[in-house]
């Protein structure tokens, strides 16, 4: 369990970011505490849970950053959104923000592999009063563990045991072991310090490390191998700290700087997959190592390698490209623009227009539309003016059984003049053409035809003609807050908004004060 605390902000875009996702099916809110009036009627934008966040706040006008913006994520699916939940009030309770009457809104998000939550509140408590935030991050990490039942004891033992089986020559390189694996670690006297949270939290004799150095020849597969790797991550990445990461997370190699932050005289080579320890100069100069490429020379690089992979695959979508581009450069596509090391470069107006043609495709055939006039249907409101090319499913989406109960369930509970609305705000959109009703549900991302189904269209009052063609509708309304949960926002407009073709990586650095 991770819970990282995002940065804060002095008019809480937090919400916007929030809602904004649910806007686009990615998120749902689904907790929402102490916000008044709101709570109760159900009927808001995220303009009032902004504006209700900063009158709250406005009892204590000295802080000038009041959001509090926690992210708490596991690995996978190893625990679900109602168990983050569960974690997030007890997180909140350790670290002060439990208070009776404290705002609380909670997210979860759906974009990611890793089951994740958001949790929005303010700085300032129900009285008033600024909440503490002295070593806050160091104070969170305590909480995560002792809420998890972690051992520090026992834990900082393993890191140890484990940094004994890797293969070092110094005791430099023993303690590079230590730090890959999460530990500050000094020297002093005849001891080596282990350090995390800003506490010592074991020691090590040195002449028990000295009596493990190795000395023998190097492996020169392994130097030749990690020395284009290194070469390789370098290209793709714009700084010292990305390139690390990237290291990390792609090879499991770990790079041990030495030396002030800014200017490094060595580094350490700790491969985590061979358990090995090797000098970085063995490998490749530490001068050649940060010799990073400019923004242009890896946007002339991406901009090779788009047409390149676009050429073999000519269906290929935004989702798809963003894999390879993360993996070959770091970097990302959105919006028309490739992003990297926070800059944006516009691409070329005939890639954007076949991606965002292959996506438009890509999100009309996740319906698994059955018929002709199902595509077609589809293709309106995704404005895709190619029905011909949608391939038509023979056997309906395993969810459709799941629309088409819950629309049962509307028809028989609920009032003719209200059905309508209803079925809107659960997330379905009807499309009235050439005499058939059609339910476009955005959630389950599936179509069925009302009258193929024996729904009794008639019942749907008033019986509107609607026309062919889609509008996109303007500004931002209200609605009654109807089945809330699998829509978790009140912008009736919400589905309409979804990103057929960005498919925004969930990026919370992206946020600003």
């Amino acid at each position: 369990m991770i819970a990282t605390i995002l940065p804060s902000s002095a008019n809480f875009h937090a919400v916007e970011y929030n809602e904004r996702k649910v806007a686009q099916g990615k998120a749902e809110l689904l907790e929402m505490s102490n916000f008044g009036y709101l709570s109760n009627t159900g009927e808001y934008t995220w303009e009032d849970l902004t504006r209700y966040l900063l009158d709250y706040s406005s009892k204590n006008d000295h802080i000038k950053y009041p959001q509090f913006h926690l992210a708490i994520s596991c690995k996978g699916d190893e625990y679900s959104h109602e168990q983050l939940v569960e974690f997030a009030h007890r997180y909140l309770e350790e670290m002060g923000y439990g208070q009776p009457g404290q705002p609380l809104l909670i997210y979860a998000h759906h974009d990611t592999d890793n089951t994740h939550i958001h949790v929005i509140t303010s700085r300032i408590d129900p009285d008033g009063k600024k909440i503490n935030h002295k070593f806050e991050k160091v104070r969170s990490q305590l909480v995560v563990d002792q809420l998890m039942g972690v051992d520090e004891e026992q834990q900082v033992g393993e890191a140890i045991s484990n940094a004994f089986q890797y293969k070092f020559s110094t005791v430099q390189q023993f303690m590079a072991v230590l730090q890959s694996l999460g530990y500050e670690t000094y020297k002093e006297d005849d001891d080596i310090f282990l350090k995390r949270n800003g506490v010592v939290q074991e020691k090590v004799k040195v002449q028990q490390v000295e009596q493990l150095c190795a000395q023998g020849q190097k492996d020169m597969k392994q130097v030749y191998r990690l020395r284009a790797l290194l070469r390789k991550f370098r290209n793709i990445t714009a700084d010292r700290q990305e390139l690390q990461e990237t290291l990390r997370e792609k090879i499991g190699v770990s790079l041990v700087f030495f030396g002030s932050k800014d200017t490094p005289y060595g580094y350490t080579i700790v491969d985590h997959h061979d358990k090995t320890v090797l000098k970085g100069s063995d490998v490749l100069k530490i001068k050649e190592l940060l010799q990073f490429q400019s923004n242009e020379e890896r946007f002339r690089q991406m901009d090779a390698f788009i047409r390149q992979i676009l050429e073999s695959n000519a269906d290929l979508t935004t989702r798809e490209l963003n894999r390879k581009l993360r993996w070959q450069f770091g970097s990302r596509v959105f919006e028309g623009s490739v992003h990297f090391s926070g800059q944006s470069i516009r691409l070329s107006e005939d890639i954007i227009q076949t991606l965002r043609s292959n996506d438009r495709r890509a999100w009309i055939q996740s319906f698994l539309p059955t018929s002709l006039s199902e595509a077609s249907v589809l293709c309106a409101v995704c404005k895709y003016d190619h029905p011909e090319q949608i391939k038509v499913s023979a056997v309906p989406g395993e969810k459709v059984n799941q629309t088409a109960a819950l629309l049962r369930h509307i028809f028989n509970t609920t009032a003719d003049e209200k059905r309508r609305d209803v079925i809107h705000e659960s997330g379905i959109r009807l499309k009235y053409v050439d005499g058939q009703y059609f339910a476009i549900d955005f959630v389950n991302r599936t179509i069925l035809n009302l009258n193929s189904y024996g729904f009794d269209v008639k019942r749907l009052l008033p019986m509107r003609q609607h026309p062919q063609q889609v509008r996109q509708p303007s500004g931002h309304t209200k609605a009654p807050n109807l089945l809330r949960q699998r829509g978790g926002s009140s912008d009736t407009n919400r589905e309409w908004e979804v990103d057929h073709g960005s498919y925004e990586v969930d990026d919370e650095r992206t946020l600003k004060r």
